[in-house]
């Protein structure tokens, strides 16, 4: 890859950047976000992962250099609509399941579902302990996110390729998942326990988040709010601030207050999603965005807040 070449991508980056409202507004939004979070420090971490997020950009349009058309949506509005109807179902889930919303019996039906669910997991003895919690992540979130949204699928009329389950670049997605790991040497994570536990973890990983984040978020989300929006840096954009809102039950699960947890989804603090939504429409394929997002946190980070 020539300078020149790489030169003519950033200045197409700027270009985009400029002519893309909500993406330029929620830097300057996000940056203001961070700053009252976490004062200086806040905005240097945020500053920094948007740098990151610039570098992986560049990154994979390098190695991108012909991308495959977008999938054919048949009806984006009506999709649309059952994509929200679907997240806020997800979103409520969470609520019940984590005691944010005590709405009886609603939250003791879903809480005692997946209590049941854990003690079933944590009963296996085929299983070493330490695998055990993730595994029952992977459980849940498989049920609460993975089954319905492949059922939503199929009632669309949608099957594999159309749901983003092609190509999987394999030297793309070594080589992002390398880079992870490359962080993750520097910050311990592959050190603190024996390498089959890592290896382990990052299969089971794909269940817990990578796999049902990515074929909701990027396989159904993203390429209808693109039809809808007509911009698809616009439709990243929304996408991954509805990216980020599916964490607020965690968030406050966790120990933020309710206003914390919000003005964290507008933080650039907090742009994962831009990045793996950015990966699927340099592919239209979920698979890297799987292999790589289940490398966060499991054999490195991909962003400093992480």
């Amino acid at each position: 890859m020539t300078k020149e070449h790489i030169f003519e991508t950033i200045r197409s980056f700027k270009t985009h950047l400029l002519h893309t409202p909500l993406l330029l507004g929620w830097v300057i939004l996000g940056s203001l976000v961070a700053f009252y979070r976490g004062g200086w420090i806040g905005l240097a971490f945020g500053l920094v992962n948007i740098v990151l997020i610039g570098g992986y950009a560049l990154f994979i349009r390098l190695q991108t250099p012909d991308t495959p058309a977008p999938e054919s949506v048949k009806r984006p509005v009506l999709e649309l609509v059952f994509a929200l109807g679907l997240f806020s179902l997800f979103l409520v889930i969470q609520l019940l399941d984590f005691g944010i919303w005590n709405i009886e019996p609603w939250q003791g039906w879903v809480r005692n579902f997946f209590l049941e669910i854990g003690r079933w997991t944590y009963g296996l003895t085929v299983l070493p302990e330490w695998a055990k919690q993730d595994t029952y992540i992977a459980l849940s979130s498989t049920l609460k996110q993975l089954v319905p949204t492949i059922l939503v699928f199929l009632l669309l009329g949608y099957r594999g390729r159309s749901m983003g389950l092609t190509r999987p670049y394999w030297k793309l997605s070594a080589m992002l998942v390398g880079i992870t790991a490359v962080f993750g040497l520097f910050t311990g994570v592959l050190s603190r326990v024996p390498l089959t536990r890592v290896i382990t973890l990052y299969f089971i990983g794909i269940l817990v988040n990578a796999l049902p984040e990515e074929l909701f978020f990027r396989g159904m989300l993203l390429p209808r709010l693109e039809k809808v929006f007509a911009n698809p840096l616009n439709a990243l954009m929304v996408s991954a601030l509805f990216f980020n809102a599916m964490h607020l039950p965690i968030a406050i699960h966790n120990g933020a207050s309710l206003q914390t947890a919000v003005l964290d989804i507008f933080s650039i603090g907090y742009p994962s999603g831009l990045i793996w939504g950015y990966l699927y429409l340099r592919t239209r394929s979920i698979l890297p965005g799987v292999f790589w997002h289940a490398a966060n946190v499991n054999l490195g980070f991909v962003l400093m807040s992480l």
